[in-house]
């Protein structure tokens, strides 16, 4: 047997060692390429009845927390999945609940469309959405009302019925004090191309459809805008995971922590910028000091303003975190803002830039 002389055997080693983390980092890297959020397993044997504290560790995506009128528009999803199906969870704070009578609109009243693309191919992402039978993608609908009535609901987008074949799907509801919480379970089965395991990468969005007791009045997206109607490629690129790590807050924490900033047009002493930062409710005692950065055009600090978190709805654990800095910092056009959240030794875990996508129904954000 040959042995190498020990100088050669320890240059080895050390090569091997600075090789293997930039290897794994490479993989991880391409695996995360454009991902926006992180998906855990849901725990075991899973039941689909209203009742959202199976979600506890679930990715959670709040929305409108910065509307003016959140006890109407503030809501959180959740999801998770498992070997079975894909799962997601809704919270409102809704004062008018009401959905359509008509199984086959759903978004006209309170409900969720939802755009959905487990395609492994090159079709993943592609500029229409499909119209063959069992396609791997879906443009569908859920809602936990008929009416004023609770009642689990389910349809398939008109002229795109044979985009699934509804196999087991399962929606339910609950009242609560201050809105709903619904349940809906998506299995595979209904996406045969796909064989789900950790580390799978599909694409999907989740947009809010209110009502105030009639139609739908207004819509809020996740991850996309109203494009999502025209492309899947609009999507949101998400990864399943055995759970969610600290690291995979870097990607996620714009749908996690989204921001807003505004200049409120009364104030009684001198003007202040006002910086609105969503916390998602089941991650609340994770982080530790949330902020907002100021930036030059040329990316030069103006300043970092700290933001007190905030309960605006104990049912639910609704909290924003809110910061305030001088008019005189952030001229308008002159600047740039980001959110930073933090862990609690002071890492930073995740930046967040404001959403610059139309929201509602009509062009502008």
């Amino acid at each position: 047997m040959k042995v190498l002389p020990i100088q050669r055997v320890m240059s080895n080693r050390i090569l091997l060692c600075l090789f293997l983390p930039l290897a794994l980092l490479a993989q991880t890297t391409l695996a995360q390429d454009g991902v926006r959020g992180f998906i855990p397993r849901a725990p075991k044997e899973m039941k689909i009845d209203g009742d959202l504290s199976e979600f506890k560790d679930a990715l959670c995506t709040p929305v409108e927390y910065f509307n003016h009128d959140f006890k109407n528009r503030a809501a959180q999803f959740f999801y998770m999945w498992d070997d079975e199906a894909f799962y997601a969870g809704l919270r409102t704070l809704d004062q008018h609940p009401f959905s359509s009578a008509d199984d086959e609109h759903l978004w006209e009243g309170d409900g969720v469309e939802w755009y959905f693309d487990t395609r492994q191919d090159e079709t993943f992402r592609s500029h229409d959405w499909p119209k063959t039978p069992n396609p791997g993608a879906a443009h569908c609908y859920w809602s936990g009302l008929k009416g004023t009535n609770v009642v689990g609901r389910f349809c398939l987008r008109p002229g795109y019925t044979n985009s699934m074949s509804k196999i087991g799907v399962q929606v339910a509801a609950k009242r609560t004090k201050t809105g709903m919480d619904i349940e809906f379970k998506l299995p595979w089965a209904n996406f045969p191309g796909l064989k789900p395991k950790a580390g799978t990468i599909i694409a999907f969005d989740a947009e809010l459809c209110y009502s105030d007791g009639g139609p739908r009045v207004f819509r809020s997206f996740v991850f996309g805008s109203p494009l999502n109607v025209q492309q899947p490629a609009s999507l949101g690129k998400v990864q399943l995971v055995e759970k969610i790590e600290p690291e995979n807050w870097a990607a996620a924490g714009p749908v996690m922590f989204p921001i807003r900033c505004d200049t409120a047009w009364s104030q009684a002493g001198k003007p202040e910028v006002t910086g609105t930062m969503a916390i998602p409710s089941n991650q609340a005692d994770q982080f530790g000091k949330l902020a907002f950065r100021i930036l030059s055009l040329d990316g030069k600090t103006l300043g970092e303003y700290e933001a007190k978190p905030e309960t605006f709805s104990k049912a639910g654990n609704f909290q924003r975190a809110i910061a305030h800095w001088p008019v005189s910092v952030a001229e308008p056009g002159a600047h740039q803002v980001i959110g930073i959240v933090y862990d609690k030794s002071g890492k930073e875990l995740t930046r967040i830039a404001p959403r610059l996508v139309s929201v509602h129904m009509e062009p502008g954000y």
